[in-house]
């Protein structure tokens, strides 16, 4: 739904609410304001800050559905990370894509509430089963609105041109790599995903109810 068809249709229930004397004409205004996004920025926008980076390693692949090519994984980095506000507001179409290095990254969270998103970004691994992804070389940022599942890797490859233009230069990465810890052993997406979430309760507690939800298997 556009912005227009929103407040077209916000229009409509509030006649209604007028009529009853539910609302007043002010907070009428209120309930538009916040029924609508704020704008996505058209160009790529860099994270603020790493908050904790940890590698894992899983036994049992996965697919990573977060870009056209749909890759098998079984190693990577789960990233806390600082973003800005326009980055947090839950939509239901296009979204700004976050990039990590040369690799879409997978958001657990929004941020809502708190500015912190969780999010796992695969990688290939090195020789010594690590992955191999450099943290400290790779940009991280938010570019052009998309679905995530319709990137590929020419796609990325423009975005990241397109972030070096706008100014994006990597992150300092050593303490967040101190705070996310060891190296990480699951064994397999299910265990990585119940692990996100808590990191999702420690630092977005507004959304503990998504976290819960993906917690929700351990509780049966």
């Amino acid at each position: 739904m556009n912005k227009h068809s929103i407040i077209l249709s916000i229009a409509a229930i509030a006649g209604l609410a007028l009529a009853s004397g539910a609302f007043t004409g002010r907070e009428l205004l209120q309930i538009e304001e916040d029924s609508v996004p704020p704008a996505l920025p058209s160009g790529a926008v860099g994270v603020r800050e790493v908050i904790s980076a940890r590698p894992y390693v899983l036994e049992v692949p996965y697919t990573h559905r977060w870009r056209a090519e749909a890759p098998k994984t079984a190693a990577g980095y789960l990233l806390v990370l600082d973003v800005a506000g326009p980055f947090t507001t839950p939509r239901g179409t296009l979204e700004s894509v976050l990039y990590v290095g040369d690799q879409t990254a997978e958001r657990i969270n929004w941020g809502t509430g708190s500015g912190r998103v969780v999010a796992l970004v695969p990688s290939a691994v090195d020789e010594s089963g690590a992955p191999a992804l450099d943290l400290d070389a790779a940009l991280m940022f938010y570019g052009t609105p998309a679905l995530p599942e319709e990137v590929d890797a020419a796609q990325i490859a423009e975005e990241i041109e397109g972030a070096v233009v706008a100014g994006v230069r990597p992150l300092p990465i050593e303490r967040a790599l101190r705070e996310g810890g060891s190296l990480l052993r699951l064994e397999d997406r299910t265990a990585l995903t119940r692990h996100a979430a808590t990191l999702v309760l420690e630092h977005s507690p507004a959304e503990a109810d998504l976290a819960r939800g993906l917690l929700a298997p351990l509780l049966r």
